[in-house]
């Protein structure tokens, strides 16, 4: 429905929602709040599997008329959702375990905190190089503002894993 919209804060919410990393995210979110590998993995898939599905069925029951066109054309969903699903269930697990690993106190959890930003980042950069008109005021912008972002969270994380590894652990005293 965002897409629909005229308002450039909804568009850039649709673009957000529309692309894989803000996918990931989700499939991490699950891995951080399961607490077994098991668990992480199997329900990150089966919820992005599901997400694309649903995701299929509003675009098919509520189809957008691309610029220029006078009618909406009616196009399969079935491709869009096999391909995506098979792409969420392979994908989404090891993004869950990525998301379960994360929780680990140590710093050999920062690899799989910065998976997130990195994907962000990356694909980010790639949509403004390549899907981005020099008058497409909206994608600008989204695009420039999930970069900074991506850049200044990976940043906070390798920041704060610094900061654990100057300060002494809770259970030691100083002399």
């Amino acid at each position: 429905m965002a897409a629909k919209s005229d308002h450039p804060v909804l568009a850039a919410l649709s673009l957000t929602f529309s692309v894989g990393w803000s996918w990931a995210a989700y499939a991490f979110l699950v891995g951080c709040l399961c607490r077994t590998k098991t668990l992480s993995a199997l329900l990150a898939s089966v919820g992005l599997a599901t997400g694309v599905t649903v995701y299929y069925v509003f675009k098919a029951l509520s189809p957008a008329v691309l610029p220029g066109a006078t009618d909406v054309t009616v196009v399969s969903i079935a491709p869009g959702i096999l391909f995506w699903s098979v792409a969420a269930l392979v994908l989404g697990a090891p993004m869950g375990l990525a998301g379960h690993f994360a929780r680990r106190p140590d710093l050999l959890a920062l690899p799989f905190r910065l998976a997130v930003p990195a994907i962000a980042y990356y694909e980010a950069t790639m949509r403004f190089e390549v899907e981005t008109d020099p008058g497409d005021t909206v994608g600008i912008v989204t695009w420039t503002v999930v970069r900074i972002a991506s850049a200044a969270v990976a940043l906070a994380l390798v920041g704060r894993a610094g900061w654990s590894l100057l300060r002494p652990s809770r259970g030691s005293s100083r002399t």
